[in-house]
């Protein structure tokens, strides 16, 4: 074997980018690593444990493949990064080797995968740790053996019945006792997963543990501080202390907690890093602030809601607390996964853990047994796209098979099959994991490169995750399956369901056009959708478009949602019709589809425009009460989107106004924050000076009074409406931009702060009533700096616009010519 070894063809274009010194690790085809190592080193991989850290091809971040954990499926070789003192790799691989093969045969698949299943192979006892690797070294190749720690395979039902389980747990326990237990929510995690062995010789760390983070008084007024993670994590743990112990020293910590959590719920049942804010009359539970709701730290205080009244903790706050996040994350039911937020929901089969987390909430209220097998068959399917998360995917692995055991034993052991080698990859010759992800997807950052050091997940212990996944077969705590309800368990034929759907979106390559209309039936609402897009994108689909609009009219709900979808792809004008009729079918989700065909067809569905603009008045519905249906209006909000962000999204120019306007008002109206923001760029760029005075009050309520839901988004459009009316100089704007910037929250306000103040400056000497709250608003930034809901850093920049703005207004002595929305508004 010389030197032009070529695992995927010709590497002429490779070479050529060599030469140029441009970076291999951003193209579509791998680099030959044999003719050039120069790539970028602060993503790595474990190598399972072989003692090894390496270099592996990655795909492109935020294609299906990558949501689908096939970020490496291209790569044949493996760059040698680091190799780790006293380790099976030391003294025989060096850095900078290249592995071409393990076996004696080249990688002819994922490499990453493939040395992990050869590493698997390899620490059999048949095999006695032996893992030959072919590995290419100063211009020619080699043979090499690693000696591995012999640990047997898994067994059909791991990790239930499996002595490699058993021993991988004991290993890990080893190395997670001596890892220092932080008095914060990773520290929690720790004690969690030591105390879901159930052996004795934990308590005393435990114990102490347990009495020092259980605050004495909790106060409410700590909502202004990211607090959910802690209270979450902590509470989870102090319940399960305390139902393993019965130590009653911790009640009073768990009251705290639980209490306080329930009673800083938002309306929606969700919470964001920290609580809501009170109502506009002062009661609690009204919206979260911006930054807006996150799922992964509220679906977690939702959990701890739960326990503490496992553990007999009562108050007037906690049911409707759990009533209210039952109702919200039972709405993404036969719909997707959690999203981020109080958002559209995920279209694979997990998002980073969420799906897991809501598995256990209804799991653990026993009675919700529709959801808790919902969300575990979600999990079940996720085997593939475990390695995908924002900000990372640790949430993932610690979540994951805990999530899928709400779904039984099988369904745990169908979910590890799957995963059992990546399980291998991260797993180190020391007993300890590894963590191997980065924003979106990826491996390790150059701080995971010291073998003997910490890579961890935002200080999360993989260890500790790893832990609680291979201690489930004890069923030592109610997270890893005590008391489990029976009734949860999904059958047999359910979990050969989840796996098939799990693989679906490149199974359905391979069906004709009957499988795939036949798959609209499918239970995964992931699944349905992937078979809709393949269908709908063949382009023999076009003969199916008569067969199509009878059955998205039909009986059967998944077939008229999976035929509604499929007609967006196809674009036939004929299909117009039916899409316009299904905006306001009694099948909510039905709507969605609708709204997103029509969008998806782009300028050919302009003929369905004044449709569009009815329907989405007339299923417009109250903010107050909740309509826990479509808590947030998503509904609504997608049809707006495909309107406003879609046929709309140039020009409203030829539009009659009659029909326009009530859409608008309806849309500035919906809950949603992202919804409403549809309307930013027709409110910025397309409204004409007629329109303005028209919409006046319109725009005035929008830049006033924010949204209540999902207000990550909420200075979109209050931000726009601000310009649209000081544009043409509405008096009645400086006010409403002084109540916007002190209402905007944190999130965008380092920019948004500076445009209003100039916009309020601009209008001289009319602005100076307005100088005495502009000076509160530099007190109300400066509260959240110190609050920590700001950078400090970036608070001087805000306030220092702000002080400018005074200045200039104070020294103002003139005025442009106004407007005032009572004299032009009709």
């Amino acid at each position: 074997m010389n030197l032009n070894i070529s695992l995927l063809g010709s590497m002429t274009a490779i070479a050529a980018m060599i030469a140029t010194g441009q970076a291999q690790e951003n193209l579509n085809t791998p680099p030959d690593l044999t003719r050039s190592n120069t790539v970028n080193r602060e993503g790595t991989y474990n190598l399972g444990a072989t003692g090894l850290r390496g270099w592996i091809f990655t795909k492109a971040a935020n294609d299906l493949d990558s949501q689908q954990g096939r970020t490496t499926t291209l790569s044949r070789q493996i760059l040698v990064t680091h190799v780790g003192p006293k380790t099976p790799a030391d003294g025989i691989v060096k850095i900078n080797d290249v592995i071409l093969g393990v076996g004696g045969k080249l990688f002819d698949r994922d490499a990453r995968q493939a040395i992990a299943s050869s590493i698997q192979e390899a620490e059999k006892t048949s095999n006695d740790g032996i893992l030959p690797l072919t590995v290419w070294r100063a211009g020619g190749t080699t043979e090499l053996k690693l000696k591995l720690k012999v640990i047997g395979n898994y067994s059909a039902t791991a990790p239930y019945d499996c002595p490699k389980s058993k021993l991988i747990l004991e290993q890990a326990c080893e190395t997670l006792e001596k890892e220092s237990f932080e008095t914060n929510w990773v520290g929690a995690v720790n004690g969690l997963a030591l105390l879901a062995t159930g052996d004795p010789k934990y308590l005393p760390k435990l114990r102490d543990f347990a009495h020092r983070i259980g605050p004495s008084d909790l106060k409410l007024e700590l909502k202004d501080g990211p607090v959910i993670w802690d209270w979450g994590y902590k509470n989870i743990f102090l319940c399960e202390y305390f139902l393993q112990t019965g130590d009653v020293e911790v009640k009073h910590a768990i009251q705290q907690y639980t209490v306080s959590l329930a009673q800083g719920q938002s309306m929606y049942g969700t919470f964001g890093h920290g609580i809501s804010s009170l109502t506009h009359d002062g009661q609690l539970h009204g919206s979260i602030p911006p930054y807006g709701p996150v799922n992964a730290a509220g679906l977690i205080g939702n959990i701890a809601i739960v326990y503490g009244k496992k553990c007999g903790i009562t108050h007037p706050e906690i049911n409707p607390a759990i009533d209210r996040a039952s109702k919200f994350f039972g709405y993404f039911v036969d719909k997707g996964a959690i999203p981020y937020g109080e958002h559209m929901p995920w279209a694979n089969h997990d998002n980073n853990g969420k799906n897991a987390m809501a598995a256990i909430f209804f799991g653990l209220q026993g009675d919700k047994i529709k959801e808790a097998q919902f969300f575990a068959k979600m999990v079940t399917a996720s085997y593939q796209n475990r390695e995908y998360g924002h900000t990372g995917q640790g949430f993932s692995y610690l979540w994951g098979a805990l999530g899928a055991n709400v779904g039984g034993p099988k369904a745990t052991a169908a979910f590890i099959k799957e995963a059992s080698w990546h399980l291998d990859l991260v797993r180190r010759c020391d007993g300890s994991f590894t963590y191997d992800g980065n924003e979106q997807y990826g491996a390790g950052s150059t701080e995971d490169n010291s073998y003997n050091g910490k890579s961890s997940y935002n200080d999360l212990s993989p260890t500790a995750s790893y832990v609680l996944t291979y201690a489930l077969p004890l069923r030592k705590i109610f997270l890893t399956g005590r008391d489990a309800v029976p009734a949860s368990s999904l059958q047999d034929q359910d979990i050969t369901e989840a796996i098939a759907s799990g693989r679906f979106d490149l199974t359905r390559k391979s069906l004709n056009s009957d499988q795939l209309i036949t798959a609209f039936e499918d239970w995964s609402p992931i699944a349905r959708s992937w078979a809709a897009e393949e269908l709908g994108k063949r382009p023999t689909s076009r003969g199916l478009v008569p067969q199509l609009i009878i059955m998205a009219e039909g009986p059967d709900a998944r077939k008229r949602q999976g035929a509604a979808e499929t007609l967006g792809y196809i674009k036939d004008p004929v299909s117009l019709p039916v899409l316009s009729r299904l905006l306001t079918h009694e099948d909510r989700w039905l709507r969605v589809k609708a709204a997103h065909a029509l969008k998806n067809m782009e300028n050919l569905a302009k003929p369905a425009v004044p449709a569009m603009l009815k329907a989405v008045v007339d299923t417009a519905e109250p903010v107050y009460p909740v309509v826990w249906e479509d808590p947030i209006q998503l509904t609504h909000g997608e049809l707006a989107a495909a309107l406003f962000n879609g046929l709309l999204i140039d020009s409203i120019a030829e539009i009659d106004t009659k029909l326009l306007y009530p859409a608008i008002q309806a849309v500035v109206r919906n809950p949603d924050g992202m919804a409403r923001a549809t309307l930013s760029g027709t409110f910025e760029n397309n409204l004409s000076e007629e329109n303005v005075k028209q919409l006046a009050p319109d725009l005035l309520e929008a830049v006033k009074i924010p949204c209540p839901a999902d207000t990550m988004f909420s200075g979109d459009i209050r931000m726009s409406a601000f310009l649209a009316l000081t544009k043409y100089r509405y008096q009645e704007a400086i006010d409403a931009g002084v109540i916007f910037a002190k209402t905007q929250g944190g999130h965008g306000s380092e920019v948004r702060t500076g445009q209003i103040m100039k916009i309020i400056a601009g209008y001289g000497s009319a602005a100076k009533g307005v100088v005495p709250e502009l000076k509160e608003l530099i007190e109300i930034l400066d509260r959240q700096a110190e609050n920590n809901e700001f950078p400090r850093d970036l608070n001087k920049e805000r306030t220092n616009d702000v002080k400018v703005a005074i200045r200039t207004i104070e020294s103002a002595t003139t005025q442009p010519e106004m407007k005032t929305i009572t004299s032009t508004a009709k």
